[in-house]
């Protein structure tokens, strides 16, 4: 089956699609990103997710070249092309500054644009009813608040990770906890949910979480949370698009309340999987 991708305003197939080897994104690590999922293979929060770009390109003065209608409609067609039918899609919107300009600089006028639609490969059913366990690192990454391209630490951390047997890479710093390396965390004390309301890239599937449990009732706050409160937490969890609502049962050797499924995380998933329906 022949593979499509969006590049540049072309559909063309992936095989065939090629980035400049002087692109600012390869030479700088220039860039910006969006990567989600689709639920009846509609983009969940396409809207959402097209309004951080926007934020972050406007922030360091790149030009997003397409309006969001046309984004929609491209990516309603690479579903379509790449992913067979009762299959669901990742999609990932990828913007660079273009070709580089003596090596620091480009052309506001001409950057690079990309969309790759593949099929989604759900976690394994046992996280979500065991729990997963995550590895705790000094790091905080450099402009928290964009979608950049920079993971040099995710990516340099991968082995340590995969020895430990976790799912995820947790950043502290200064004494407090920020984020994951592609979520963000929730921890859970006396049935009140906190979450790192600063120095964390805001998430989508965050804030889609927080407003289903507030409506719910749950007390929630957005805060510092200190590492101190993460290893005394009854509860933890962790959210992003491809994980969704994922319960964290140990923190390196260190065990997470009764190292089970919290009932306050168990809400938490039922909500956000119903807000996706």
């Amino acid at each position: 089956m022949t593979r499509y991708c969006f590049l540049n305003g072309r559909i063309v197939p992936l095989s065939k699609a090629h980035l400049s080897l002087q692109d600012i994104g390869i030479i700088r690590g220039f860039g910006f990103f969006e990567a989600l999922r689709s639920y009846a293979r509609v983009p969940f929060h396409l809207k959402e997710h097209t309004a951080r770009l926007r934020a972050g390109a406007k922030h360091f003065n790149v030009r997003v070249p397409f309006p969001d209608a046309h984004i929609t409609g491209v990516i309603d067609t690479l579903i379509k092309k790449n992913i067979p039918h009762g299959r669901e899609a990742n999609i990932r919107i990828m913007l660079t500054g273009g070709t580089t300009v003596r090596g620091l600089e480009f052309r506001k006028s001409a950057p690079t644009f990309y969309i790759l639609v593949e099929p989604y490969m759900p976690l394994p059913e046992p996280m979500y009813r065991n729990g997963c366990s995550l590895i705790v690192e000094e790091f905080e990454r450099q402009f928290p608040e964009h979608k950049t391209t920079n993971y040099i630490e995710a990516v340099s951390l991968q082995e340590k990770r995969k020895r430990a047997g976790a799912i995820e890479v947790l950043y502290t710093a200064g004494g407090f906890v920020r984020e994951c390396a592609t979520s963000n965390i929730f921890i859970v004390k006396r049935g009140v949910v906190s979450t790192p309301g600063r120095g964390i890239l805001k998430g989508i599937t965050r804030a889609v979480v927080l407003e289903e449990i507030r409506r719910s009732g749950f007390r929630v706050c957005e805060r510092d949370v200190s590492v101190e409160e993460l290893y005394k937490a009854d509860e933890i969890f962790i959210t992003s698009s491809f994980k969704e609502v994922l319960p964290v049962v140990k923190l390196g050797k260190r065990r997470v309340g009764e190292g089970v499924v919290g009932s306050v995380t168990k809400s938490s998933m039922c909500l956000y999987r119903s807000a996706t329906q």
